[in-house]
């Protein structure tokens, strides 16, 4: 038997892609309700084109579509015009910068939560995916099959080859609906609420790790890797019967497999992931701090202060801002006594949602959460970005350790490595190895050692970044 990654591409649309139509996956997706999904086009023009010619609702992300022959009408027309995707979840009307209720692409204008989305995609990507990366992708969405497999959570999902990677939506069996959040008039800004927040932070915070800590152990061997913003619940798919305009050509999209059972209690079980999640505390590692003057905002110079500055002058990953660095300033906001209604305030609150392009919540933290450092130093160092604030800067002592002067021009050169497990991050294998070498001065050649089995295990730009901004002092902490 020919497997689908192995066909020529006309093959595949012949003998797998048409199998399913877009009516099946409307279907499939919609499960037969009344329900609104948002086609994503990057090209404004051309969706203000595409919603007045054929009389759509529309908003500067997307189309809005809520029946199979207005997706059908949509994919006929745009489709060799540029790439388009689908939003995973369902879309409702909600309040806008504008004040008035309309569909749009934020987390807000999500209904509910009815899939798990699972995007695998190929560490190294240049030019078009050829036939071997989408195997490799296509194994690691099969071994996630057949672990879901052992809990009967197989029986109703969808397999699409976006292209260059595999994509997996896993449908639950009954949808979490998401509840309204406030909307301030005035300010023109949501109020996030904790029934809110709790459904976000299950899906990425609880389902979301699992998966990725799940996953890990396979990806070096395959050379892929699941996209961990997948688990934003506002993301999209790529939409099958469409194309990938991508390395100057472009790749057709389509379905691969359908199951359309009932992932039985699998909804039941994301809920009980919230008993997993300590939402916005630091690991152990991350010992908390009390604010302190440099720290603390200073009315008419809030733009001064270092966080602020961060957040106003670099291009940051969007995916984990709201629950580190904004969660953090907000602590900020409370601890300085900062009013949220002056000027001064609302100017640099816009101002660093459009220089993030996404909404940034006014929900003040309870006061059990304190600004901590480490947490923003911890978005730094998961997007490799160099830390803000002083690494440790007071732990119980420092350590004397013999590897102050080891550069990484000499790693290359040190034969042999360590064995470091598949399944932990690198502040556990920083914690065995600093307790292997607990007693007396850590040998250099046993750290370029270390160094060198990091990289096998992290890759050659990870492994840099952790050498020059985590390892050495981490090592040289009581």
């Amino acid at each position: 038997m020919v497997e689908w990654y192995n066909y020529s591409i006309e093959e595949r649309i012949e003998k797998v892609y048409r199998k399913f139509t877009l009516s099946d996956f409307w279907k499939w997706w919609s499960g037969s309700e009344q329900k609104v999904m948002e086609i994503r086009i990057k090209d404004y023009k051309l969706i203000k084109s595409l919603a007045e010619t054929h009389n759509l609702l529309y908003s500067a992300s997307g189309v809005y579509v809520w029946n199979d022959e207005m997706l059908k009408l949509v994919v006929s027309q745009v489709k060799n015009k540029a790439t388009i995707w689908f939003g995973i979840n369902p879309r409702k009307r909600n309040y806008n910068k504008y004040g008035f209720k309309s569909f749009g692409g934020s987390d807000c204008n999500i209904q509910e939560i009815g899939f798990i989305f699972i995007d695998i995609d190929r560490k190294i990507k240049i030019g078009p995916a050829n036939n071997i990366d989408l195997e490799n992708c296509d194994k690691l969405a099969n071994t996630i099959l057949e672990r879901l497999q052992t809990e009967g959570w197989n029986k109703n999902y969808i397999k699409i080859c976006s292209g260059n990677g595999v994509q997996l939506l896993i449908k639950l069996d009954f949808p979490l609906k998401l509840p309204e959040i406030d909307f301030n008039l005035q300010y023109k800004t949501y109020i996030e609420n904790k029934d809110y927040a709790k459904l976000k932070n299950i899906i990425r915070e609880g389902i979301g790790k699992d998966i990725l800590r799940f996953c890990h152990k396979y990806e070096n061997d395959l050379q892929v890797e699941v996209d961990k913003s997948g688990f934003n619940i506002g993301r999209v798919a790529a939409l099958p019967s469409t194309k990938n305009f991508k390395y100057d050509g472009f790749t057709w999209r389509g379905i691969v497999e359908l199951q359309n059972g009932t992932n039985e209690d699998f909804s039941d079980y994301i809920l009980s992931k919230e008993n997993d999640i300590v939402t916005y505390e630091s690991k152990a590692i991350f010992s908390k701090k009390s604010l302190n003057s440099r720290d603390r905002l200073v009315p008419g110079k809030l733009k001064h202060n270092i966080l602020v500055k961060f957040m106003l002058e670099h291009e940051l990953p969007y995916g984990m801002i709201n629950n580190y660095l904004w969660f953090s300033f907000k602590c900020l906001l409370r601890d300085s006594k900062i009013d949220l209604h002056s000027e001064e305030f609302q100017k640099i609150h816009k101002q660093i949602e459009a220089k993030v392009k996404g909404q940034l919540p006014m929900n003040i933290p309870d006061e059990r959460f304190s600004f901590d450092e480490n947490i923003v130093n911890k978005y730094c160092i998961v997007n490799l970005i160099p830390p803000l604030y002083p690494v440790w800067p007071k732990r119980n002592g420092i350590r004397e350790i013999g590897i102050n002067n080891v550069s990484w021009e000499e790693i290359e050169l040190q034969s042999g490595i360590l064995t470091l497990s598949e399944d932990t991050d690198i502040f556990q294998d920083l914690e065995v190895f600093k307790k292997q070498t607990i007693i007396g001065v850590i040998n250099a050649d046993l750290f370029r050692q270390f160094v060198k089995s990091c990289i096998k295990k992290y890759g050659n730009e990870k492994t840099k970044y952790y050498f020059d901004y985590i390892m050495k002092r981490y090592l040289s902490c009581e």
